[in-house]
């Protein structure tokens, strides 16, 4: 792999990947696709032998071209020492490195679903899916770096939801000491968390079971004015220091946003198997009727293979507060024509369409922004 020279996430990974002779991917759901199909694009350009499964039930017997095939076929045909890249979801890794195990199986690279792995594996592909498509890929490192003058006292506040329902946390977060904690869906719940809370002054922070961190986001815009301002989770970070935060505000950049999603076949196809078609259909018409000018920056968007997920993102404040009328207006819709879900997790419509809705408005901007990709941090413990 000596041809890759230039800049790339996990470089040392990418080596390793293209120094096997052969390499399997474990899994054979949607993750498994999504890595597979940036693992034989560019600059990977890798063929996988196989798809690997506990169980050939409920599974299809080919993927992508090639064989899907169990365990114990595996353990008939493959070598023992072969790279299996495990692609799955963060709570089934653990038994499945066991499985593997009990195989005789010892050569693993585990890219789950939210790993910072997987971001950087994805990243690389997009890097070069932009290229091909005549786009620049900025990196927000690189920016900043000729950025000399630093503001000692920056106008930039990203701030971080937290909720009642968060999970206890092991990780050492104070790297993130610069963020500011902001207490979403403070209306549902008794607990105070935070100093600032998504119920007060202007706020929709009792739809917070379908809005999720919109409710933060939604304060932010009408109860802040900030150069810069922008949200973040719990458990998923920029990876920015303070003196980056302190360069931003002195930068030329208008929009941070993280490593984008990809969906094989596209987003909207993805979306239909993860959700609720119905919501898609009337997002799109809520476009159609409202923001005609956006419409084929929607089709672009639900037929291409990549979304900016997490609803994160930082941008001046003049910016974030375009895209929050623009959104909102488009939620509003939303809320009037779907339906109310009785599975809590499809009630959360709101923000899963909210992210799509922020790559159409990036999209639909991306000639007249400058646009930069940061780094995420995904929080596993």
């Amino acid at each position: 792999m000596e041809k890759i020279v230039r800049d790339y996430y996990a470089k040392d990974v990418i080596e390793r990947l293209c120094r096997e002779k052969q390499i399997a991917i474990f899994g054979a759901r949607i993750v498994a696709v999504e890595v597979a199909s940036c693992l034989m694009g560019e600059p990977y350009n890798l063929d996988p032998v196989c798809f690997v499964v506990s169980q050939k039930d409920c599974n299809p017997s080919v993927l992508l071209g090639k064989s899907v095939i169990s365990l114990e076929e595996a353990k008939n045909t493959l070598s023992s020492d072969i790279l299996i890249v495990i692609a799955a979801m963060e709570k089934n890794l653990n038994s499945i490195l066991e499985c593997l195990r009990q195989w005789d199986f010892h050569n693993f690279l585990p890219v789950t679903f939210e790993s910072d792995l997987w971001s950087h594996i994805r990243g690389n592909y997009f890097m070069e899916y932009c290229k091909r498509n005549g786009r620049k890929y900025l990196f927000l490192e690189k920016e900043l770096l000729d950025v000399g003058k630093k503001d000692e006292d920056p106008d930039v506040k990203v701030y971080v939801a937290k909720c009642h329902m968060d999970r206890h946390l092991q990780e050492d977060m104070s790297r993130f000491s610069w963020e500011i904690p902001i207490q979403v869906g403070a209306e549902l719940t008794s607990k105070v968390l935070c100093e600032a809370r998504d119920n007060e002054g202007d706020n929709i922070s009792e739809k917070n079971r379908e809005y999720c961190e919109l409710t933060g986001l939604y304060w932010i815009w009408k109860n802040t004015a900030s150069k810069y301002v922008g949200l973040c989770h719990y458990r998923r970070h920029f990876e920015l220091d303070k003196e980056q935060i302190l360069k931003l505000s002195s930068s030329d950049i208008d929009i941070v946003v993280t490593i984008p999603i990809l969906n094989f076949p596209s987003v909207a196809a993805v979306y239909e198997q993860d959700h609720i078609l119905d919501d898609w259909k009337v997002m799109m018409e809520g476009i159609e009727k409202i923001f005609p000018e956006y419409l084929e920056s929607a089709r672009d968007i639900q037929n291409g293979i990549y979304y900016y997920g997490y609803n994160m993102f930082i941008a001046r404040k003049m910016i974030f507060d375009d895209y929050c009328r623009w959104l909102f207006e488009i939620l509003s819709y939303c809320e009037t024509h779907c339906k109310k879900k009785e599975n809590p997790y499809q009630n959360r419509y709101m923000g899963f369409l909210a992210e799509r809705l922020f790559t159409i408005y990036i999209k639909q901007h991306e000639k007249q922004y400058k646009i930069v990709h940061a780094k995420k941090h995904f929080v596993e413990n």
